[in-house]
Order: structure tokens, then C-alpha cells, then sequence
């Protein structure tokens, strides 16, 4: 099942879901990243090179989507929900970063659709899919989620 089939799939059809999806290429690490050198600042020890490949065959794809018909912040990864997202430290700098960078949402008119006041009342579910095995050698992580 699609990123964006996952999270609209236990809404009903007239919920009025807003979501985005995006794709990133995949890369191969020439020399490996070996850890942060100050994690307040996300400085790495030591540089690092890669080679980004060919989105066209390798990728992440992510859907972001929001509703007040969703009963929580959820996220699936590869088709599998993640149950303890809720609690995970980077799964909440996700959807608060998401919430963080909202903005009104209006219409080709300027009616405003959302006011950047009610994303914050808005359950954030997040999918994200590689089209390429996991632990494969390849930075997914640089990817996707």
C-alpha cells in the first residue's frame, strides 16, 4: 500500500485530509558519517562523502497528512506501524517541526482554509516506504522519516 493510501485508509471518505507527499534519492556513503560532534548544534566528528543515485529507481517516499478525523499522531514505516512513535523523541521533533512550520492554508481565492491556529488541534500521521530492502547498505535514513 502507498505512503498516501496508508494514512488516509481509516478515514471516512468525506474527512477533509491535507497532506503532501515527497520523494528523496537514496545515497551510497564513500566515507561513513561516525557521529555527532556537538548534538545541540547536529555537527557531525568527522565529514563525510556520499554518492546520491537515481530517484528513479532507488528512493523514500514520505506522506505527511493532517485531520481532525485522525485519532492520533501515528507513523508507519515500510507499510508497519511504529508503536511507540508517540514517545519517540525524533517522531515528536517530526510532527512538532511539521506544526512548528505550518501556515494558513487558503483557497486560489485567499479564503482561508486552515488558519495556522488549528494545526496544532490536527493529529499528524506520517508513512514512509523505500523501494529498496532495508539495511541494504544504502542511507535510507538520509532518505526518508
Amino acid at each position: 500500500m502507498s505512503a498516501p493510501n496508508i494514512v488516509k485508509r481509516n478515514v471516512p471518505k468525506d474527512a477533509v485530509v491535507h497532506s503532501a507527499t515527497v520523494s528523496a534519492p537514496t545515497n551510497i556513503a564513500v566515507i561513513k558519517y561516525w557521529g555527532k560532534a556537538n548534538v545541540q548544534f547536529n555537527t557531525p566528528i568527522n565529514d563525510s562523502l556520499s554518492v546520491t543515485l537515481d530517484q528513479g529507481d532507488l528512493r523514500a517516499v514520505t506522506t505527511a497528512a493532517a485531520s481532525t478525523a485522525f485519532d492520533r499522531d501515528r507513523l508507519w514505516l515500510n507499510g508497519s506501524e511504529v508503536e511507540d512513535a508517540k514517545t519517540s523523541k525524533r517522531f515528536r521533533a517530526c510532527v512538532d517541526g511539521i506544526r512548528s512550520l505550518a501556515t494558513d492554508r487558503v483557497d486560489p481565492t485567499g479564503k482561508v482554509l486552515v488558519s495556522k491556529e488549528d494545526w496544532v488541534n490536527m493529529p499528524v500521521q506520517i508513512a514512509s516506504y523505500n523501494t529498496f530492502p532495508t539495511a541494504a547498505g544504502l542511507a535510507s535514513s538520509a532518505a526518508g522519516y
